[in-house]
Parts: C-alpha cells; sequence; structure tokens
C-alpha cells in the first residue's frame, strides 16, 4: 500500500507540473501512468517465498522424540514466560521483577535492538521517493551561487527509482528479515541472561548450605577436640592425637572462612545483576528446593520451530536469500524519476506568484555494462553469504538437539550420583559414628575417625553440590527448550 500510495504522489506530480502546459506534456503524463501500471504489475506478479528448500538435511532422530527416553517426563506441565515461578519460591519471583528492571545487560540488549530496527529502516528506505523542500536567498549564498544576489527562491526536489524489477523490494524484504532475526537473538538472549539471575540466585543458597555444613564441621572437630584434649591431660591419650585434632580444627576453621567469602562474593554479584549497589547484604532463602520441577515434554520438531535462536537463523536465511535477489536484479535496467520545481523571485512579495514558478522533470534508464565485474562479484558474494546462512542454519539445529540431549542426559547422570551420594553419606556417617566409638574404647587410632569425619563432611558437601547442578541443569534445559512451553 506504501508503494502505492508513491506512485499515485508521483503520478500528481506529472498532472500538476505538465499536464496544464502542452498536450506533449499530456502524452507524457499518459506515458508515465502507463510505466507506473506495468511497474505495480510486474510487482504483484513477483512471488517472494517466504518458506526455503533447503540443499542441506537436517540431522533428526528416527523417531520424533528425544534418545533420553528413560527420563521420566510430565506431559501436563505448562510453562509461561515466567519459568522461574515453577520453582514456588516467592523471594525468587520477587528478586526476578527487580532483574528485568533494573539489570543493566538487559538494558543493552534492549537499545542495540531499537538500534537495529533503525539500521532495517535505513537500509530498506531506498524503495521509496526523495522529496526536499530548500529556501534560496541569493543575498545569502554570496559569491559563485547559481542565484543571482538580488534574487529569492523556493525550490521542491523530488527523485525516485522506479522499483520495476522487484530490487529494491528484496533488499527492504532483506533488511526486516534482518531485523527480525535481531529480535530473535534478543528474546534468546533475554532468556539466557534472565537464567543467569536464576543461576546465581540458587548459587547463593548452595553457598549457605555449603556454611552452614562447614559450620557443622568445625563444631564437630570442636567436639573431637575437647575430648582428646581432656584424656590427653588424664595421660591416657598422647600429644601426637591432640595435636591431630587440633590440626583438624583449625583446617575446618580456614574451610569456613572461605565458604563465607564465597557467600560474599556472589552475594555482591547478584547486587550487581539487580541493578543495586553491592552491599552484600542480599538475602534468599537457605535451603535449595527438595522437589526440583519436573523435565516439561518436547519434540525435536517443536524446538525447531520455536526456539528464538533457530527462529534467528532463519530468518538470516531468508534476508540472504532476498539479497542474493537483489544483486542478481542489480544487472537490470534502472528507470528514474526525478522533479525540480519551484518557485525565483527578485522579492519577496512575488515569492509566490505563478508567473515566477519554475520546474523541470526528468526521467532516466540506466543499464549497467560495464562494472569491473563488480555486479558478478557481488552475485557470488551474495551466494556466499547464502550458502554460509543455510550451513548456519542447519548447524543451530544440529547444537540445539545436542544441547537438549545432552541436559537430559545430565539430568538422568547427576539424579544417579545424587542417589549414589546418598548412600555413600549413610556409611560414612555409619562409620564415623562407629570409629569414634571404637576410638573411646581404646579399639581404633585418632586417624580413623578423623578419616571417616572427614569424608561424612565431604560427601555431605558434594550432595550440596550436585542438588544445585541439578537445578542449574533444569534452567539449561528450559532455556534450551525455549523458555516456555504448553501443550499446544
Amino acid at each position: 500500500n506504501t508503494v502505492f500510495n508513491h506512485f499515485l504522489f508521483i503520478i500528481y506530480l506529472e498532472y500538476t507540473i505538465y499536464f496544464k502546459e502542452s498536450m506533449k506534456a499530456q502524452k507524457n503524463f499518459y506515458k508515465i501512468l502507463f510505466l507506473l501500471f506495468l511497474k505495480l504489475l510486474l510487482v504483484s506478479c513477483s512471488v517472494y517465498k517466504e518458506n526455503i528448500d533447503l540443499s542441506i538435511e537436517i540431522p533428526t532422530p528416527k523417531t520424533d522424540k528425544w534418545e533420553a527416553v528413560n527420563i521420566n517426563i510430565d506431559s501436563s506441565l505448562v510453562i509461561n514466560d515466567n519459568w522461574w515461578e515453577i520453582f514456588n519460591d516467592e523471594l525468587l519471583d520477587s528478586t526476578m521483577q527487580i532483574f528485568i528492571k533494573n539489570n543493566f545487560d538487559l538494558q543493552l540488549a534492549t537499545s542495540s535492538l531499537k538500534a537495529s530496527k533503525a539500521i532495517s529502516k535505513i537500509d530498506g528506505s531506498d524503495i521509496l521517493p526523495r522529496v526536499n523542500l530548500s529556501i534560496l536567498d541569493g543575498n545569502a549564498l554570496g559569491i559563485g551561487s547559481s542565484i543571482p544576489s538580488n534574487m529569492y527562491g523556493i525550490n521542491l526536489s523530488s527523485s525516485w527509482e522506479l522499483d520495476i524489477w522487484g530490487k529494491l523490494l528484496s533488499k527492504r524484504f532483506s533488511s526486516k528479515k534482518e531485523y527480525q532475526a535481531t529480535k530473535y537473538d534478543y528474546n534468546f538472549l533475554r532468556l539466557s541472561i534472565i537464567s543467569q539471575g536464576v543461576k546465581m540466585y540458587y548459587n547463593i543458597i548452595e553457598a549457605k548450605e555449603q556454611q552452614v555444613l562447614a559450620e557443622s564441621s568445625v563444631n564437630s572437630f570442636q567436639d573431637i577436640l575437647n575430648f582428646v584434649e581432656t584424656r590427653y591431660n588424664q595421660g591416657v591419650r598422647s600429644s601426637l592425637d591432640y595435636r591431630l585434632a587440633l590440626s583438624n580444627l583449625t583446617v575446618s576453621k580456614a574451610v569456613l572462612e572461605q565458604k563465607k567469602i564465597i557467600i560474599d562474593n556472589l552475594t555482591k554479584q547478584m547486587e550487581v545483576m539487580l541493578g543495586l549497589y553491592p552491599t552484600g547484604t542480599y538475602a534468599t532463602i537457605n535451603r535449595l528446593p527438595k522437589n526440583i520441577l519436573p523435565i516439561p515434554p518436547n519434540m525435536p520438531s517443536f524446538v525447531i520451530a520455536k526456539r528464538p535462536d533457530i527462529k534467528a537463523s532463519y530468518s538470516r536465511l531468508q534476508s540472504a536469500k532476498y539479497q542474493l535477489d537483489y544483486a542478481k536484479k542489480s544487472m537490470l535496467p534502472m528507470i528514474n524519476l526525478t522533479d525540480n520545481s519551484g518557485m525565483l523571485s527578485s522579492s519577496l512579495e512575488n515569492l509566490f506568484d505563478g508567473d515566477f514558478s519554475i520546474w523541470n522533470l526528468g526521467k532516466s534508464i540506466s543499464l549497467p555494462i560495464f562494472q569491473s565485474g563488480k555486479i558478478k562479484a557481488n552475485i557470488e558474494l551474495a551466494k556466499s553469504m547464502y550458502d554460509q546462512a543455510e550451513i548456519q542454519y542447519v548447524y543451530v539445529i544440529l547444537k540445539a538437539f545436542s544441547e537438549i540431549e545432552t541436559k537430559l542426559s545430565n539430568d538422568r547422570m547427576l539424579n544417579d550420583q545424587l542417589e549414589a551420594l546418598n548412600a555413600a553419606y549413610i556409611q560414612s556417617n555409619e562409620a564415623y559414628t562407629l570409629a569414634l566409638d571404637r576410638y573411646n574404647n581404646g579399639l581404633s587410632d585418632l586417624i580413623t575417625v578423623l578419616d571417616s569425619q572427614r569424608k561424612m563432611f565431604d560427601t555431605r558437601g558434594q550432595m550440596i553440590t550436585v542438588r544445585n547442578l541439578i537445578i542449574q541443569n533444569r534452567i539449561d534445559l528450559l532455556i534450551c527448550l525455549g523458555g516456555r512451553y504448553s501443550e499446544t
């Protein structure tokens, strides 16, 4: 509709300037009218396919199912844009509201998207006419001007390349598809940035649990030292036992301070991500959730149609296709309409008198004949860029499949690891209790007690880490699946 309106604009210029002057101009008017009608017909008949027939086969599973089929999948799960709400943590929900509002990475991404929109408009503007209005003052222009020093004037000029072959239309479509790809990139980047905030939230919770565990370790080693010190003062235990117990206590205290440093660093990083001054006072819940959100159902074909980065890659492939079409049509003739009309008078009072009007309307046809191979090279370049975009699109899909399959496999293996660590913790706890009892009865040495105690706390610490890794992996899986999901 916009292009057609500009057809009418040029027709109107032809009519108002020429039609009143002579029958010859009237004939020219009808010629231009016929030319514009022909152009509109050709563009209307041009076919711009949105879908692209790929020359490279997309690697997909034999059936539309993931290879990790032994994963329990909840087919009733629905995930909206605020996917973190699945954790059922009100403090996390309020935190992410602040995060989305204040995070500077998100603000930079939004600003970049606005810049991309402006670039798209600039690149696609060649298809539209250009109209300029200028006011001339011979006194102000000075020596060397084509306008006499005692003359005043108003000039309205316009130019327009008639896009008969649809060349500029292809360029406009290319720029629009490129901007569309940028929007999809923004959506995926937004998902990634928000996921980093949720991950940081749970990293802080893990660090807090590790600190609590370290405090328990200090208290446990303190109890052993008190017991050994009492026996040592009674002459029942040697100084070796006392020094071993004291050494393990001091090491556990050092580990506790290290855990505090980790919490302080993570908390301040989170505050910066929230756009707050890093005071180290940001609060979270103190325990990782026991019930991890279920794996959402999804199929490979659904992911291809849904993931923003895949859609961005496909939009760039479409953009490259239109750019190739633009390069090929650059070999065809170009038809330009130009108009230069206005008024010139020696006094401002008579400036708008019709007797002082001047005008000029030109039409030019240019055909590229010799460009030193520039046009052919541009076509080869556009073809190469299209081939690269096609390869990149298939590669992005394959990498997406790999990411999802990896996250699904990691989920299974991490849960198996957690189960094994839980069994190991039970055994190490029993071993510590037995070793302490035997030491009290003089049937075992202190090294066995300290070793079993250390293994018990190490196993517990690994369990906390794996539980957080399961959460982190589940967050990554949600992002790999596109961030939101419903049964439809």
